[in-house]
Order: C-alpha cells, then sequence, then structure tokens
C-alpha cells in the first residue's frame, strides 16, 4: 500500500493531538483549524475541494450528538475528526467516525474501571442526556474524562489500513 500525502498529513495531525491529548487534555483549535484548511488547499490542489468540505462537515454533524448528550466526545475530538475529514473525504470520514465510536466504548470502559470510577457511568449518562434535552435541573455528576485521541488514532489507522466497513 502506497501512502499519499493526505495520509502523512493525517498521520502528523493525529500524533501531535494525541501527545497534547494525553499530557494536557485538550486539542488546540490552532493544530485542528490549521490541518483542516491545510487539508483543503491540497483539495483544492487536487481538484477535489468538495469532498474536502463534505468531509467536514459529515465529521461535524457524527461527532456532534455524541458531544451534545453525554459529553462523550468533547469539541477538540470533533475538530481533529473534521480535519481527518478534510483530508479523507466523506467515505472515508464516515468510517473513522464509525470506528471512533465502535472503539471508544470498551476503551472509556478499561479506562474508567482502571481509575475505579465504572460505578458512574449510567448516571453520568442519564445527566448528560436530561441535560442534552435541555433539562437543566439535573445535578452535575462527578465526571471521570476518557482521552479519546487515542481512540481516534485507533480508528484512523482501521481506516487506512483495513478494509473492514468499507462497503463501497
Amino acid at each position: 500500500m502506497t501512502l499519499s500525502p493526505a495520509d502523512f498529513a493525517v498521520f502528523a495531525v493525529v500524533i501531535a493531538a494525541l501527545i497534547t491529548d494525553l499530557k494536557w487534555m485538550r486539542v488546540p483549535n490552532k493544530l485542528t483549524f490549521t490541518f483542516m484548511g491545510l487539508g483543503v488547499a491540497l483539495a483544492i490542489f487536487q481538484g477535489s475541494p468538495l469532498d474536502a468540505l463534505l468531509g467536514i462537515v459529515l465529521a461535524f454533524v457524527l461527532m456532534f450528538p455524541g458531544w451534545r448528550f453525554g459529553g462523550a466526545v468533547r469539541a477538540g475530538d470533533a475538530k481533529l475528526l473534521m480535519a481527518v475529514g478534510a483530508f479523507y473525504g466523506p467515505w472515508e470520514v464516515l468510517r473513522a467516525c464509525l470506528f471512533t465510536y465502535i472503539l471508544n466504548f470498551p476503551f472509556g470502559l478499561a479506562v474508567l474501571l482502571f481509575k475505579g470510577r465504572l460505578g458512574n457511568v449510567v448516571p453520568a449518562v442519564k445527566a448528560g442526556v436530561s441535560r442534552g434535552l435541555g433539562n437543566t435541573d439535573v445535578p452535575e455528576p462527578t465526571l471521570t474524562v476518557v482521552p479519546m485521541v487515542p481512540v481516534i488514532v485507533g480508528a484512523v489507522l482501521m481506516t487506512r489500513f483495513t478494509g473492514v466497513l468499507k462497503w463501497w
């Protein structure tokens, strides 16, 4: 398999995001927006800017529910996948987002188990959904932040190097 310029850019952004997420528990806007812009610029150069824009929009649409309802997805994680979408387009970012959700569940449970916080999962999900639906009277549960970028790295690698979930 031959790696493309888009692959090198995507690997660079996810590795940089992995470092910042593990060190500071955040993915900087400067990183994600810069790479979104680079992805669009590359797509314009290659004659496919619509693919880049559709990749960004689809990643946003797919990650928004995870951010809005329950907070499993943080804003930086969503913007990171939007940057991936700028390089890979809508079909590959669809797979990357699906892999992210699929892999996040067992990874999150393992982290919570390791931190002794597994019992907080159901109350946190109930509160997150309630707040997402506009009920502000629900008390804020004590949350344990689970870094999602390691999952995104795995999802991107599975997207690029396997045919799993590839229906086209």
